[in-house]
């Protein structure tokens, strides 16, 4: 009995080995997945040196003030030509920004996601207010998603299938093109288990070259997949699982007794719909149901804001004053507009209390964005290319998700180490050495993404399941009832 199952794959085997049609297909596959993590390798690479640059930059900005404020405190430089001493709260608002920096994940190589939308570095100027940028924030659409600098996912989700499409789209029709069938149907094996029998061996051989072969890029590519097994186990289920998913399709076709045309028209018909037609309508819907203002709006809110707090100063520094009674000082260098000090103060007085009336506003439009975002996250699931695009991403850590809960730390950092530093420069505060040296620093908090493994995995085996449901439908109404025509 043992010896009658292993015959066919046995035969099988040695048809696929003569394939070269496949062979073509599956060196093509490689070709492209190997030039993919090179191109993806070089985009990841010039990210890293950005943010590396920016924080060579701060580092050196504060260690030059921190030379300058040890010369001053050992008498070599009065600084009496400069604007202000090194010292002052005035020196470290204007020439020694902060910078937040989202981390490079391990498996960061794999998908390329919203980096080419998203700066993984926020600079935190404490006189410029976020409302006026224009890149950090804007909303990008599935399609985006979908397609942008060609990544090994960018393989797996649009070409992968295309592959299986081409290798198992006539595995029946071929034969009864050719002649064949009637011949294949005398033999001691069910036709449908025959079908079945190319289905799994193409799946085996196509998958199993597929991850072997994506592990060695990875590792290749000085990835350490053996000190992140969680992220590498599902990296490897989740396209084991698509790709069963595209088998099931092509077995699905193969049962309805079409023609070779026709099952490719069919299949073809079912790749666009889910990796072009779904994704586009999920981002119309999106528009139609939960649209966003312009940004311009924003920017106009803020400068209207500015000019009452400019006509009313003194009533709105009062309130300031009530809600933070730590920044209030009797230094009468705090107050006089000649000197830079008190000018600065003034000024920054301004730009922060505006920042503050403005803030609700600011973070309604932000919450517009997520909930946009939240609602194409559970739309995706209509998708099962969708749904592994945001795997995928998410493994690597370029998700929307990262970078929307980067964007919100870093705000919030930004507005604590402003209150950290206006504070001090209000009350004429003179920074020590060791102040400078342990200036607050921004940390990321992966807690606050939220993953959603277990239900994209669950969907994943849903449509898998449907599919085979279908295929045993087919079967018993076809096969078991003798009304298939050979």
């Amino acid at each position: 009995m043992i010896t009658g199952l292993i015959h066919p794959f046995r035969v099988e085997w040695i048809h696929l080995k003569r394939d070269y049609t496949l062979l073509s297909l599956m060196v093509l596959l490689f070709v492209l997945m190997g030039f993919a993590m090179l191109n993806s390798n070089h985009y990841q690479a010039s990210k890293k040196l950005e943010v590396e640059k920016q924080m060579e930059l701060v580092k050196k900005y504060d260690d030059e003030l921190v030379a300058q404020i040890d010369s001053l405190n050992r008498g070599l430089n009065s600084y009496q030509q400069s604007y202000t001493l090194p010292t002052s709260g005035v020196r470290l608002t204007y020439n020694n920004h902060r910078i937040a920096w989202l981390p490079f994940e391990p498996f960061s190589i794999i998908a390329t996601g919203q980096s080419d939308i998203y700066s993984n570095y926020k600079k935190i100027i404490l006189y410029f207010d976020e409302s006026y940028e224009m890149s950090s924030t804007e909303l990008v659409s599935p399609i985006e998603q979908l397609f942008g600098q060609l990544d090994l996912v960018f393989v797996w989700v649009n070409l992968l299938p295309l592959i299986i499409i081409l290798a198992s789209f006539n595995l029946l029709s071929q034969e009864r093109e050719t002649g064949r069938l009637s011949l294949i149907a005398s033999q001691p094996i069910r036709l449908q288990v025959w079908v079945l029998n190319k289905i799994i061996l193409r799946f085996c051989v196509l998958s199993g070259c597929l991850v072997i072969y994506s592990v060695g890029l990875l590792l290749a590519f000085q990835i350490p997949v053996y000190q992140h097994v969680i992220q590498g186990i599902q990296f490897v289920l989740i396209g084991l699982l698509y790709s069963a998913f595209w088998f099931l399709l092509c077995f699905f076709v193969n049962l309805l007794r079409c023609s070779s045309d026709r099952s490719l028209m069919i299949l073809t018909g079912f790749w666009i719909l889910f990796v072009f037609l779904i994704p586009s309508i999920v981002n119309q819907i999106g528009n139609d149901f939960n649209p966003i203002p312009p940004r311009i709006q924003i920017v106009n809110h803020h400068q209207q804001v500015y000019n009452e707090v400019e006509s009313n100063y003194e009533e709105e520094l009062q309130k300031l004053y009530t809600s933070h009674p730590t920044w209030r000082s009797d230094d009468p260098v705090t107050k006089d507009l000649s000197h830079p000090t008190g000018w600065n103060i003034h000024y920054l007085a301004k730009q922060y209390m505006a920042q503050l009336k403005h803030r609700s506003i600011l973070d309604a439009y932000e919450q517009e964005i997520d909930r946009r975002n939240s609602w194409m996250q559970n739309a995706s699931h209509f998708s099962p290319a969708m749904i592994v695009q945001r795997r995928m991403t998410d493994i690597a850590g370029t998700s929307t998700q990262h970078y929307r809960s980067f964007l919100r730390q870093s705000i919030e950092y930004a507005q604590n180490y402003r209150e950290y530093v206006f504070q001090k420069l209000f009350t004429n505060h003179q920074f020590t050495r060791d102040e400078i040296m342990n200036l607050p620093k921004f940390e990321f908090d992966q807690t606050y993404i939220q993953s959603s493994l277990l239900l994209d995995i669950l969907i994943l085996i849903i449509y898998s399941l449907a599919l085979l449901l279908g295929c045993l439908w087919i079967i018993h109404q076809k096969f078991i009832s003798h009304e298939m025509v050979l």
